[in-house]
């Protein structure tokens, strides 16, 4: 392969491999850890201003100190509860899940409690993995506090793969439910506003996760949830305010690491009033979809890519810095916009693709000139001893050495190669892609005294081949009538010769087409061999045929007594005898030569013609097509006489007044579909032996034959064949209700497929 081809494919595979793990990366968010890493500094540089409006209620260590252990009673959110409806704030979100029943009469009264004030919501909490093997339960209030509230919405954190909360999702969808929870604070947002928030209603798809901006630590308002129940706190101080209560005490576990950069964690209830101030602002900051990401990822690799092939080293080493830049102040700028781009997977695209290809090029190189080397030392038959080394070098400039020595050499083939090709047994000549015959040997030159050396291929075959076949051999040169299983065409030449014409391509070092190789075997010997072989077929089987059925003329009209019916028995067994031994004869030399069946008509008329040895023995042949007129491609023929044979041997195992059972149906065989043809009698089936041998030629077992003629054991093998030949299968096995079922599968036409399709 030249250098140029070499470098053009191996730049291809590392734009590949470079595409294909920027794409890994990206789709399966491998980075994920860098890309948070670099979201949390980045969002750090500007914390936004928390609303004045929010109130935190905090079950904190004074309240815990105050009340006791977790958790209280009904009767302490009582309390609070009350104190809330008379400072009137604008709504109320409640982080507390009171999803297992209390004292009746105390879960009565929170409700009562509940009521009382005007939007006041409560959570439901999804549980992954759910009980019993469902994906998630839902964990809701009880019935009471449920219809006391104004609404329900789920707290769920999303919580990313290194444990921080830095998203969150609107809603969340009940597939048992079939309906979407809004998040909490969004149906407090809706209190305030009546109407959904601005973000709610961009999304699409309301449970995509949202990156949302964290204000500093400690800078929303907060009061102690004792204080606050205890009336230590001026209920003016309430007002239109929007409450969040829930447990930010170390000692609850409602604690979780967020992006502020001191590495602490903060309160569940504290995280969603940083959600409220998002959704209230309506700055979250959205990433791109896949394909915005996937493409925003590639694009630094490939201008790389394409700079390879434009630029010095020196050049792409600055721009690959600079693309290192350009991708880190893309993802700041898009911040701007409250877009996220996550760089590390373009990071690494362009991190891996500079040290690769640089790798792959100068590998190129080496491998081109060894390989010319390596080239130069088989094709010299007697090489001059090259000139040392001027001295100790490194690998690549030893190498440029070494090759400047060889070629510096010259490598004379053609004698030789002209040598072998002029010598050999049968004629061959060769010809460019224009048909004009560049090479001749010896035996293809012979009576051409004016030489064959720029002769046109038409002319060359005019001096071989007869006029009767010329127009089969450039049927075969065109490509147009190509045999399937042997790559030749058979021709008699102009002195009565004749010869098995193959063509095989020409082909360069570098995989380009030159011209082709035209080889004229002489098969005059076989061919009249397999002529006198046919005609001993022929003969064969007339004279085969010819006595019986002049025998069953004969007893055509005759009464029928034991000895007549013996003697057409005989006949009979002969006549098929003869057709298996033909016709497997024939199988094993011709071409396949298909057409359009009906399997089910081709079936009916093998039945239809043993009806006379049927109604002999008083046996039923039952026929049941359920093939919904199924084509199959084949030779009628041949497989007309494999099923006379099948059911004739039915019949021929069948007890008197017995039953054979012809069932054709379609089927699907390693996902194609095909027919299959049953034939079963009810006869004593099989012995064990001739299972194993039901398809091999002259076995038979005719002990349990109701026939005085013995079979010879070529028509299960002639069915074989024929079955093959089609590219179907056959198997033979006992029933176990009785009998034996014989079973042929065979494929549906392919033209008769597409159009079902």
């Amino acid at each position: 392969m030249k250098l140029r081809q070499r470098l053009a494919m191996e730049w291809l595979a590392v734009a590949l491999l470079a595409s294909c793990v920027v794409a890994a990366l990206t789709s399966w968010e491998s980075l994920s850890r860098l890309d948070n890493l670099v979201y949390d500094q980045l969002s750090a540089i500007d914390r936004p201003t928390p609303p004045s409006e929010i109130l935190i209620v905090k079950i904190d260590e004074d309240s815990l100190a105050a009340y006791g252990k977790w958790p209280w009673s009904r009767q302490r959110h009582v309390e609070l509860f009350d104190q809330l409806a008379v400072g009137d704030p604008a709504a109320i979100g409640f982080d507390i899940l009171l999803s297992e029943p209390g004292d009746p009469e105390d879960d009565a009264r929170l409700a009562q409690s509940i009521a009382g004030n005007r939007d006041l919501y409560l959570p439901l909490h999804f549980v992954f993995p759910g009980s019993n093997g469902a994906e998630y339960d839902v964990k809701q209030p009880i019935e009471p506090l449920r219809q006391a509230a104004a609404g329900i919405g789920h707290v769920n954190l999303a919580i990313d793969t290194d444990g921080v909360v830095r998203r969150a999702a609107l809603c969340f969808g009940d597939k048992a439910a079939k309906e979407d929870w809004p998040h909490l604070i969004e149906l407090i947002y809706r209190a305030v506003h009546r109407q959904p928030s601005p973000a709610y209603d961009r999304l699409e798809d309301c449970e995509k996760r949202l990156l949302m901006p964290f204000a500093d630590r400690g800078s929303y308002t907060s009061v102690s949830y004792a204080a606050l129940a205890e009336g230590q706190v001026p209920l003016t101080f309430l007002q239109d305010k929007i409450i969040l209560i829930g447990a930010t005490a170390n000692g609850l576990g409602d604690q979780y690491p967020v992006p502020l950069g001191d590495g602490g964690t903060l309160a569940g209830v504290e995280i969603m009033a940083n959600l409220f101030g998002a959704i209230a602002r309506d700055d979250f900051v959205l990433p791109l979809s896949f394909p915005q990401q996937l493409a925003l990822s590639l694009l630094p690799t490939w201008i790389l890519l394409i700079g390879f092939w434009r630029w010095r080293p020196r050049t792409t080493i600055i721009v690959s810095f600079g693309l290192i830049l350009a991708i880190l102040l893309s993802s700041v700028l898009l911040m701007q916009f409250q877009l996220w781009l996550a760089p590390a997977a373009a990071l690494v695209g362009v991190i891996l693709v500079y040290p690769i290809w640089g790798w792959r090029r100068l590998q190129a190189t080496s491998d081109f000139m060894d390989s010319e080397l390596q080239n130069f030392h088989r094709s010299s038959v007697d090489i001059p001893i090259m000139r040392p080394d001027l001295g100790p070098v490194d690998v690549i400039t030893g190498q440029a050495e070494k090759l400047t020595h060889a070629i510096s050499h010259i490598r004379d083939l053609r004698r030789f190669i002209n040598d072998a090709l002029s010598n050999l047994p049968d004629p061959m000549f060769i010809t460019d892609l224009d048909g004009k015959v560049k090479f001749v040997n010896r035996l293809a030159q012979t009576g051409m005294e004016d030489g064959a050396q720029d002769l046109a291929l038409d002319d060359m075959l005019d001096r071989f081949v007869s006029p009767t076949d010329l127009q089969g051999v450039h049927e075969y040169l065109d490509l147009k009538n190509r045999p399937t299983k042997h790559d030749y065409v058979d021709f008699t030449s102009l002195d009565g010769q004749i010869f098995a014409m193959r063509r095989a391509p020409v082909v360069s070092d570098d995989g380009v087409l030159r011209g082709h190789i035209h080889y004229l075997a002489d098969i005059t010997e076989v061919a009249h061999a397999a002529q006198q072989r046919e005609e001993v077929l022929e003969l064969l089987s007339h004279d085969m045929r010819a006595p019986q059925a002049a025998i069953l003329a004969l007893l055509d009209g005759k009464e029928p007594d034991d000895t007549t019916s013996r003697i057409e028995d005989h006949a009979r067994r002969t006549l098929a005898l003869a057709d298996n031994f033909v016709g497997l004869a024939r199988i094993e030399s011709s071409e396949f030569e298909g057409e359009d069946i009906l399997l089910a008509e081709l079936v009916a008329e093998a039945n239809d013609s043993l009806w006379p040895l049927s109604n002999a023995r008083s046996i039923v042949c039952e026929l049941e097509d359920q093939s919904d007129g199924a084509f199959i491609s084949g030779e009628p023929s041949s497989l007309y006489r494999s099923f006379v044979n099948l059911i004739d041997n039915a019949i021929k195992y069948s007890p008197h007044g017995g039953k054979v059972e012809i069932t054709i149906r379609v089927t699907e065989l390693d996902r194609q579909p095909h027919v299959s043809v049953s034939v079963a009698d009810q006869g004593s089936g099989m012995s064990d032996e001739m299972l194993g041998q039901l398809f091999e030629r002259f076995a038979s077992d005719d002990r349990e034959a109701h026939s005085s003629i013995k079979g010879a054991g070529l028509g299960l093998n002639f069915v074989a064949k024929v079955i093959e030949r089609h590219g179907g299968h056959i198997r033979g096995e006992n029933r176990r209700s009785g009998g034996a079922c014989f079973t042929v599968v065979l494929p549906l036409a392919p033209e008769i497929e597409s159009q079902d399709d």
